[in-house]
């Protein structure tokens, strides 16, 4: 497989278009592409969330940082600590879906921490799994059903970030996002996104090749996670279960019965109790929007995943 010089040329491009101070920074191969090119074009801060000891991310994010002299500050947060934000970022999204929260507390931690230090604008790694086949259950399919899914992706999905920004006062952008570079995406073979290395098959190969010699190759060649993975918070998920303890199944009961919403877990059920805190009671049915979910009666736009509790499919 051949470089894709028009991604790079491209991507060059989206950065240079909308110039930030700070990158919310996991060393992974998404924001290691942008450090690297905002380098020379406003960056100057770089902001990596660690949960716990020795996070997946953290050598990544600070190998990188040192190798392009930004300043770099580790925001090293506890278990407690993300519980602590956790209804101050519901009531930014609007949800109790423990995907988002585990992984948009992170976002919310670091931009806060960018705002604190006087920074307005920051950017992100937002739509580069989505576009160019970075999970799993994508490049795992079929040439077709990859393309079929970047496309629909690529017209379709949105990110909590520029919302938790906002609250912070901090404009948030993806240079994955730029119209130029969503448009190539959606122009690739889907057998063009994945590639073989070390026996191991892997997504973003247009991303992988078209930095080739840019960045290490261990940050081009870095397996996907998550951000709850990378940055550690992933064991929020047993700590919250943890303040449930035996009273899942009559409160869960309960709530069905005198909410009309579908608690899945015991996490899902301390998400909930902070939703119901925060918005002072159920989600709310907005009749002008066309589609109803059947786990939490909330209604948002057409889609197969409810946003607010997380159902799917609806």
């Amino acid at each position: 497989m051949s470089a894709d010089v028009d991604l790079r040329r491209l991507m060059t491009r989206a950065v240079a278009e909308r110039r930030c101070d700070a990158i919310l920074f996991s060393g992974g191969l998404d924001t290691s592409i942008v450090a690297t090119l905002a380098k020379d074009r406003g960056l100057r801060l770089a902001v990596t969330v660690a949960v716990g000891e020795d996070p997946p991310d953290l050598s990544y994010a600070v190998s990188l940082a040192r190798s392009l002299e930004v300043e770099h500050v580790v925001l090293r947060r506890t278990l407690d600590d993300l519980l602590a934000s956790l209804p101050g970022l519901i009531r930014i999204i609007g949800s109790f879906d423990g995907m988002f929260l585990r992984n948009d507390v992170v976002v919310y931690e670091g931009l806060r921490e960018i705002a604190a230090r006087g920074h307005r604008s920051c950017w992100t790694g937002d739509g580069a799994d989505e576009l160019f086949a970075g999970y799993s259950f994508m490049f795992e399919r079929s040439p077709a059903e990859i393309e079929t899914t970047v496309r629909r992706f690529a017209a379709t999905m949105r990110f909590n970030g520029p919302a938790i920004g906002r609250a912070f006062g901090v404009e948030v952008h993806s240079p994955f996002l730029h119209p130029g570079v969503v448009a190539h995406a959606a122009g690739l073979p889907g057998a063009a996104m994945v590639l073989e290395r070390d026996g191991r098959r892997m997504g973003k190969a247009p991303l992988r090749l078209a930095f080739e010699g840019l960045l290490p190759d261990g940050h081009l060649f870095r397996r996907k996670d998550p951000v709850e993975v990378g940055s550690g918070a992933t064991r929020l998920r047993e700590h919250v279960a943890a303040t449930v303890g035996d009273a899942f199944a009559a409160e869960a009961a309960r709530i069905l019965e005198e909410d009309r919403v579908r608690i899945r877990d015991a996490e899902h059920l301390a998400y909930y109790r902070l939703y119901r805190e925060v918005f002072g009671g159920p989600p709310r049915a907005d009749p002008s929007l066309p589609k109803e979910c059947p786990g939490c009666h909330a209604r948002g736009p057409d889609g197969t995943y409810c946003r607010v509790c997380g159902a799917y499919p609806i």
